[in-house]
């Protein structure tokens, strides 16, 4: 395979060689949401501001390092949880989400040995809310910054078997 020449790549549009489209799963907030290895690299878009519980099952992490996941919040949730789910008991968050909610910056912290839930509270998050989930050494490892201390919890009971 050769290298193409300035100009070649004409067939792209302009954007270059490197453009690359991913996949975007959009959902609502209140409907339920399985991922699958499959879906590595995926964007999950949260609608927001719909009424109902639901969650999102993440895959069984199984030894398999670099699965990730961005979660992206368009308005705050409805009535009920939007739960981001590892499997239960097995696959555990570490890391933090960052608030930055007035002058209060405090980190929502993941310990990596019982959490294996990330909860969007009822009524709450921010819009442009961002979350990123990505395996690493049996851990899914958590980073994202909020607009609302309070909107975002950490949770032990996924209900992800």
């Amino acid at each position: 395979m050769s290298i193409p020449q300035y100009g070649q790549e004409s067939m792209s549009g302009g954007q270059g060689l490197g453009k690359k489209v991913g996949k975007v799963i959009k959902c609502t907030g209140g409907a339920a949401v399985s991922l699958t290895a499959a879906d590595s690299g995926a964007i999950i878009h949260i609608a927001g501001g719909t009424n109902g519980a639901a969650a999102c099952n993440l895959p069984h992490i199984d030894a398999q390092d670099g699965l990730e996941f961005t979660f992206l919040l368009l308005a705050a949730n409805g009535t009920g949880d939007f739960d981001i789910d590892a499997e239960d008991g097995v696959d555990f968050f570490i890391g933090s989400i960052v608030s930055v909610e007035d002058t209060n910056d405090v980190g929502i912290d993941f310990n990596g040995s019982s959490h294996d839930q990330l909860t969007l509270a009822a009524s709450k998050g921010a819009a442009g809310d961002q979350i990123h989930v990505i395996s690493c050494a049996g851990k899914w490892w958590v980073k994202g910054v909020t607009n609302d201390q309070d909107g975002w919890a950490v949770g032990a009971a996924s209900a992800n078997t």
